[in-house]
């Protein structure tokens, strides 16, 4: 790979790595803040727009029962159904009809018509003599309904002295009316109820059941936007218009049925947002273009050394071991050109300790060769002695040359394990040397279950351990006895070697768990223990246990269960 694919990929990486550890963290970080700046603002002014106009309709509902109130009282009157014949004196009749209405006539003006719709009497400033239709309008409502009547005043009225007009009808004989009472709510006394319950800046609307306008407030000058809600709500839509900076808020106000609308500014204007956005956008741009240029710069300050050190390894792989990197500064790439070096130093000297072993071991071989018998000599000569001792009678002779050819064979043999069995078989010809070296020193004896005898062991483990018991065990002239032993457990054999000799030493045996072979005396030990930790691992070394009857040695070794089939399995 040349140097400038790979500066192009590092380069490619290091800049993609910048820009996403960078660009999305703000990215991020600007749509949730935006986003639950809005939505936060946005439910905080819903949640106040919501209270407030609550507390308008209840005001209004409020006014709307006080006065049906007062025109309930007036249409069950007797003396009221008088005065609309014509049977009272107007005194008399004025001063129970401002007794009637009480502190209501402050928020409302009331007044009563008679059977042909002509004023007779009201707590307002109309002359008695005016007229209102009965074929449509106020009074048609009030014959033809039942109970109280709330109608937005028409602009068709000739008497037209309020925005908000409730009526009752007054029945006479024959389910005629005889007149009515009425009650008009003026623009002032809007203003006057919903002053201070909504914020400055916002508007309201009081709209009637077909959303004409009622009452509109003084700084509401778009006559235009009852009917165009209205035509969003005949259309399905939702109650917005387009372009408009406002959102709106509805709520029904119960005895009248009447609508009352606010309309808020929205708490972030669309410029606002827009604007917010293109200053979102540039951040990123700016961000985008400033990660770029440090991921770039940063990028070529790296990748200079690492150039330099991709161009010194090809070097070596040439082998150019004298290579060495010039080191500028005290950074991790001036560390890692330092190692490079002292790698590279390091290399050539072990190439050289590495040709020098070879020379070494190639004069080693040579020596060896020279100095090789031939195995078949070994046995030859063995069995000569065997069949010397034989002839010449005598026993021993033959007996420890046929053993030891058999010792022989075997620790020269290719395989690396053995059957128990079969190492029991060469430990006992191993025994049957030393009781002819040693008579009447020792007992041998051996407990072994039958099944174990087909367990593989590494060969060559038994002798050391026994040999250790002969020698050291009883090297105080005693008399005693070896016993082996072996055992499955679970998926493991056990075997011991237990000796009731004058045992090991504290030292000694200090000096063995210390892994110095050579030093403690007992290098047959150091051998298999480190045998068995080399085949199984570190957890089945050879472990000394108590003895018995608190003499001796006793040493064992814990092996997994393996046969030969097991170990041709493996091996294929």
């Amino acid at each position: 790979m040349s140097s400038r694919s790979i500066r192009s990929s590092f380069q490619k990486k290091l800049l993609a790595r910048f820009l996403v550890a960078g660009f999305v963290p703000l990215l991020v970080c600007i749509v949730l803040v935006t986003i639950l700046f809005r939505v936060t603002l946005n439910s905080s002014t819903e949640n106040r727009a919501e209270r407030q106009l609550a507390d308008m309709s209840e005001r209004l509902h409020t006014l709307v029962l006080g006065c049906d109130d007062v025109l309930e009282q007036l249409q069950e009157s007797e003396l009221v159904l008088a005065a609309l014949t014509g049977e009272r004196e107007a005194t008399e009749v004025y001063s129970f009809l401002y007794d009637a209405t009480g502190q209501m006539s402050r928020q409302a003006t009331f007044s009563l018509y008679d059977g042909e719709g002509q004023l007779l009497y009201t707590t307002g400033t109309a002359a008695p003599g005016e007229r209102l239709p009965l074929n449509w309008g106020l009074l048609y409502a009030a014959r033809e309904g039942a109970g109280l009547i709330c109608r937005r005043a028409s602009e068709y009225d000739k008497v037209r002295h309020g925005s908000m007009q409730l009526a009752r009808a007054v029945w006479g004989e024959d389910e005629i009316p005889a007149g009515y009472v009425t009650a008009e709510l003026s623009d002032d006394c809007f203003r006057h109820l919903f002053e201070g319950t909504y914020d400055s800046g916002n508007d309201i609307l009081v709209l009637d059941r077909f959303w004409g306008t009622v009452y509109a407030s003084p700084t509401l000058h778009d006559e235009t936007l009852a009917p165009r809600l209205r035509a969003q709500l005949l259309e399905g839509e939702s109650l917005s218009i387009a372009g408009s900076n406002c959102t709106y808020y509805v709520q029904e106000e119960p005895a009248s049925g009447f609508a009352l609308v606010m309309q808020q500014p929205k708490p972030v204007a669309d410029w606002i947002m827009q604007l917010l956005l293109w200053v979102t956008v540039a951040a990123l741009l700016l961000s985008l273009l400033l990660g770029s240029q440090f991921s770039m710069a940063f990028s070529r300050e790296i990748f200079e050394p690492i150039r330099e050190l991709n161009t010194a390894m090809a070097r070596i792989e040439e082998g150019d071991l004298a290579v060495r990197l010039e080191v500028r500064g005290t950074d991790e790439i001036s560390q890692l050109l330092e190692r490079f070096n002292l790698m590279a130093g390091r290399l050539k000297e072990n190439l050289d300790n590495s040709i020098r072993q070879q020379q070494e071991l190639g004069d080693a071989q040579i020596r060896m060769m020279q100095a090789q018998l031939n195995p078949h000599f070994l046995y030859n000569t063995l069995d000569t002695l065997k069949w010397l001792g034989k002839i010449n009678r005598i026993p021993e002779v033959s007996t420890i040359s046929a053993n030891l050819a058999d010792i022989l064979r075997s620790s020269i043999s290719a395989d690396d394990f053995v059957r128990l069995g079969d190492e029991l078989a060469l430990l006992e010809r191993y025994v049957e040397i030393q009781n002819i070296r040693f008579p009447d020193k020792f007992v041998y004896q051996t407990d072994i279950e039958d099944e174990t005898r087909e367990m593989l062991i590494p060969k060559l483990t038994l002798q050391p351990l026994v040999e250790n018991a002969i020698i050291h065990g009883f090297e105080d002239g005693s008399h005693g006895v070896i016993t082996v032993s072996a055992a499955q457990r679970g998926d493991e054999l056990t075997v011991t070697v237990q000796d009731d000799g004058c045992g090991m030493s504290p030292d000694s045996r200090a000096r063995f768990l210390a892994k110095s072979g050579a030093a403690s005396g007992h290098l047959g030990l150091y051998n298999v223990d480190a045998i068995l930790r080399l085949h199984y691992g570190e957890k089945c070394g050879l472990k000394f246990l108590s003895p018995r009857d608190g003499r001796g040695t006793c040493i064992r070794m814990t092996l997994p269960v393996r046969t030969r089939t097991d170990k041709e399995d493996a091996t294929l």
